[in-house]
């Protein structure tokens, strides 16, 4: 019994190290997605407010089936602020949101809804 919580013990420490090392990767601009649409989204790209260039999509050979959400991390080694969104839904539909200058520094959650076939909202917190 003593071994066994022994075990325990040291199997939670273990994913705790292993945890740490990752949560210091992340970057003051990763944010999670949520769904609250009844579609799902094959596609979301992050563009600095500035540019013209949707750089890859960050969702690419996976998607967010609706009514799940989804941890985004990607690389801002320019330490960008200021970020344009673009969102691809399964039925083909492509939303953007573009000269809004969302911070995602101070953004944690973006939250993706349909308004109709054609118009989306994004929420963000």
């Amino acid at each position: 019994m003593v071994c066994s919580k022994k075990r325990l013990l040291i199997g939670m420490l273990m994913i705790m190290i292993m945890a740490l090392p990752s949560v210091g990767l992340a970057g003051s601009q990763d944010f999670a997605l949520v769904n609250d649409s009844a579609v799902d989204i094959v596609g979301l790209w992050v563009a600095p407010a500035n540019s013209d260039n949707w750089e890859e999509n960050l969702l690419e050979g996976a998607y967010l089936p609706a009514g799940y959400s989804v941890p985004i991390t990607f690389d801002n080694s320019n330490n960008v602020q200021w970020w344009n969104i673009k969102i691809k839904d399964s039925n083909g539909k492509v939303f953007k949101w573009e000269n809004k200058d969302y911070d995602l520094t101070q953004i944690s959650e973006i939250t993706f809804r349909l308004k109709d076939a054609n118009n989306a909202v994004i929420n963000y917190k």
